[in-house]
C-alpha cells in the first residue's frame, strides 16, 4: 500500500486494545485491520504478528503519533511479567488479555465521550460521538470516504442543549453543554492539564456536570497518562467482590485497598 509505514511492536494486541471499551471511534474493516479517527487525522492500522502497518490522510510525523497514541514506547512485556505472579486471578486475566495497551487519547474528546458513556453502551456512545463529529467537526476524505474529526470547544460554541440531544446523547445533553461552556469560559484550561497534579485535576473534573469518580478516572487514565488511577465501574466492583472480598465491603473501602496496593 502506498505510503504505508511499518512499526515493529511487542506485547501488543491491536484487536484487544481497540475493542476493550476505552475508545469509541474505531471500526474493524478487515481481519485485524481498523480505521479510526484520532485528534487530527484518520488512521488505518493492521497488525501482522509483531508488526503494525499504518497509513493515513496525513503522513506527517505519523510514526511518532502512532507510537504515542498506542503507547508503544512503554515496556508492557516487563509490566506483565511483574504482575503475572501477584495471584492466580491476575495470571488468568493476563492469559486472556495480554497485549492490551492504554491509549493516549485527546483530552477534550475523551472528556465528552465519557460524559456520554454514563449509563450507556458502546454502540450508542460511538453513534453519538460520531454524530457530534459529523455535524460540527472538520471533514476529512480518506480512501474515498468521508470522516470527521471530533470538534474543538470553539467549534461547539454555538451548539445548544437541543442540538446535542438531536445527536442521541439523551439526558447528557445539558452536561455536555455545561462542560463545553466551562472550557470556553476558561474555568478549565485544557492546554494546561499536563501541568496539574493528578488529585487537583481529578477534583476539577469532578466539578463538571456529568463527571463522577469513575468517569473522572477514565478520563485521567485514557487521555492524561495518569497510570496511578484505577477506574471502578459496576463490573470491576463485582469482580473484586467475587474474587477478593467474599464478605460485603463498601466501594470506598475497596478504593482505599487499591491505593494501598499500588
Amino acid at each position: 500500500m502506498n505510503n504505508e509505514i511499518c512499526i515493529k511492536t511487542n506485547c501488543f494486541n491491536l484487536k484487544y486494545t481497540l475493542e476493550c471499551g476505552q475508545c469509541f471511534r474505531w471500526n474493524e474493516v478487515d481481519n485485524n485491520t481498523y480505521i479510526g479517527v484520532i485528534k487530527d487525522r484518520v488512521l488505518k492500522v493492521r497488525q501482522d504478528k509483531c508488526n503494525i502497518y499504518v497509513t493515513s490522510n496525513n503522513m506527517e510525523n505519523l510514526e511518532k503519533i502512532v507510537k504515542y497514541y498506542f503507547d508503544l514506547e512503554k515496556d508492557y512485556e516487563k509490566i506483565e511479567k511483574e504482575i503475572e505472579n501477584i495471584d492466580e486471578h491476575i495470571n488468568n486475566a493476563l492469559k486472556n488479555s495480554s497485549g492490551i495497551r492504554i491509549l493516549n487519547q485527546d483530552f477534550f474528546e475523551t472528556l465528552i465521550s465519557y460524559i456520554i458513556s454514563a449509563n450507556n453502551n458502546i454502540p450508542r456512545i460511538s453513534k453519538s460521538v460520531n454524530e457530534i463529529s459529523r455535524k460540527y467537526g472538520s471533514k476529512i476524505i480518506f480512501e474515498g470516504e468521508e470522516y470527521y474529526l471530533f470538534p474543538t470547544p470553539k467549534q461547539l460554541q454555538d451548539v445548544s442543549i437541543e442540538d446535542y440531544r438531536k445527536c442521541g446523547v439523551g439526558f447528557r445533553d445539558s452536561y455536555i453543554y455545561s462542560t463545553v461552556n466551562e472550557i470556553l469560559a476558561g474555568k478549565l484550561d485544557i492546554n494546561k492539564i499536563n501541568e496539574m497534579p493528578t488529585d487537583a485535576l481529578r477534583q476539577i473534573l469532578l466539578k463538571l456536570k456529568g463527571v463522577g469518580p469513575k468517569v473522572a478516572d477514565c478520563i485521567l487514565l485514557f487521555s492524561c497518562q495518569r497510570g496511578e488511577v484505577f477506574p471502578i465501574d459496576v463490573w470491576v466492583e463485582r469482580v473484586m467482590s467475587v474474587l477478593y472480598f467474599k464478605e460485603s465491603r463498601r466501594k470506598n473501602e475497596k478504593e482505599r485497598y487499591i491505593k494501598i496496593c499500588r
